[in-house]
């Protein structure tokens, strides 16, 4: 049977349809277009980082999303010439509620994407692995930093095209979770802790007995009744007892020995009549309390892990991302990250430096050490270094500082740090800063009444 021939109304349609399609197109287009351009003004729900390899996938992942009223940030521009990549898609990490890692063999491959996750993990985002390969076969690929990163955290799968709305849904229903979560914690006074436990969604995987011993068991099983044993005979013995969790995790021994090394200083060895480095239990016990709890010794180690290779990544990142992830580092109390933001108060980034002093003081280290650094800011050429070592010098009450700041407070030509440090000294308090402040307020009335009267 023949079709009808087309009426001229039918060929109206037809060419309104095609109009309307394109136009729709084109919005979209021109809607990603000016996406990185938006990114910081307009925080998202949720920001997805992908391999371009996987487009097709993640666009499916965006509109299921959208369709569910989640707000999206995504690179869909990927790397152009003239495109700061670290700079637009490391601020829509930092201002996006959610992270999503759609994982795959690529995904793992990609510097750009272990870089995000790591500013995702240092930046404490909820994240959300979605995974569109099999577990092993990513894992296979995958290199210590990011398995640090996504350990303990529960993956939802989309292996097959048939099961992705399922798959999907499994995924909405822990965003929303924690979009709610967070709306609740805006209403109410949320502690640090808990923002910092609830920094992803937990596996549901039955863990090993061994990895959850503290660590007194552990010293027990292994040294008895002795407080101090050798560095070696420990690191031995550790990596024997949790051989499997370490072959899991560490795929060269060039990562296992950036974790041993930054371990060994971690819990501040001494030295016995040999000079061999030797570990008091007490240390070691010391090590895994945790911001207010104590962890087994195997989530210890593994939670230092993952701060120091967070670290890493963050520290090789372009300079616009950096200096925000830094400014996220106070909320880790690890002597290793102190160390790290000590460091980078020489920085040649005044930026940088202004940032660390902050973030330094957030970690409420006081040691002689911290005070003679945040000290040397206030020397800074730089004014918005000299003013955030005020702040911090006064956030952890340094006493020390107290003449410094009162040589600032009275001398500097820039108002802002005259005004830092008087807030620094106000915090401080005491007796020698109220006799100071009130007799450079007395002299400076008395010179003020004698200038009038001239």
């Amino acid at each position: 049977m023949g079709s009808k021939p087309s009426t001229p109304k039918a060929k109206q349609n037809a060419k309104a349809s095609t109009v309307d399609a394109k136009k729709s197109k084109e919005k979209h287009a021109k809607d990603d277009d000016n996406q990185l351009k938006t990114s910081s003004n307009s925080p998202k729900d949720v920001m997805i980082s992908y391999s371009h390899q996987d487009k097709e996938m993640m666009a499916k992942l965006r509109e299921s999303l959208e369709d569910n009223d989640i707000t999206v940030w995504v690179d869909v521009v990927g790397l152009q010439a003239g495109v700061d990549f670290l700079g637009k898609i490391g601020q829509a990490i930092l201002n996006a509620k959610l992270f999503i890692s759609l994982l795959s063999t690529s995904t793992v491959k990609s510097k750009y994407c272990q870089d995000e996750i790591a500013l995702a993990y240092i930046s404490q985002k909820p994240i959300f692995p979605f995974a569109i390969n099999t577990q092993q076969e990513i894992y296979d690929c995958m290199g210590t930093g990011m398995k640090l990163q996504l350990s303990g955290i529960e993956w939802t799968f989309a292996l097959k095209p048939e099961t992705f709305e399922n798959d999907f849904a499994e995924l909405l229903s822990r965003l929303k979770a924690e979009l709610e979560a967070q709306k609740s914690d805006e209403k109410s006074d949320v502690s640090e802790k808990r923002m910092l436990t609830r920094h992803t969604s937990k596996s549901k995987k039955k863990k090993d007995p061994r990895t959850q011993e503290l660590s007194e068991e552990f010293w027990k099983k292994h040294f008895d009744k002795e407080e101090v044993v050798e560095w070696e005979r420990f690191k031995k013995d550790f990596s024997k007892y949790f051989h499997a969790e370490m072959e899991y995790l560490f795929t060269e021994d060039k990562e296992k020995g950036f974790l041993w090394a930054n371990l060994k200083e971690e819990v501040e060895l001494l030295n016995d009549e040999n000079s061999v480095d030797m570990l008091p239990k007490k240390n070691l016990i010391d090590f895994t309390v945790r911001y207010g709890d104590t962890l087994s010794l195997w989530e210890s180690v593994e939670e230092f892990g993952k701060e120091m290779f967070a670290m890493q990544e963050v520290f090789g990142m372009d300079s616009s991302v950096r200096v925000q992830a830094i400014e996220h580092l106070g909320q880790f109390q690890s002597p290793r990250v102190i160390e790290s933001l000590r460091d980078l108060l020489y920085n040649e980034d005044p930026n940088v430096r202004a940032v660390a002093s902050v973030s330094l003081a957030k970690t409420g280290n006081s040691e002689k050490l911290t005070i003679k650094r945040l000290m040397k800011a206030l020397n800074d050429k730089d004014r918005l270094v000299r003013e955030a070592g005020c702040l911090a010098l006064g956030h952890i009450k340094a006493k020390e500082a107290i003449p410094a700041l009162l040589r600032l407070w009275r001398n500097d030509f820039i108002s802002h740090v005259r005004e830092a440090a008087q807030a620094a000294l106000e915090l401080i308090g005491g007796d020698e800063v109220e006799q100071a402040m009130h007799i450079t307020k007395v002299l400076a009335d008395e010179i003020r009444l004698l200038t009038l009267e001239n």
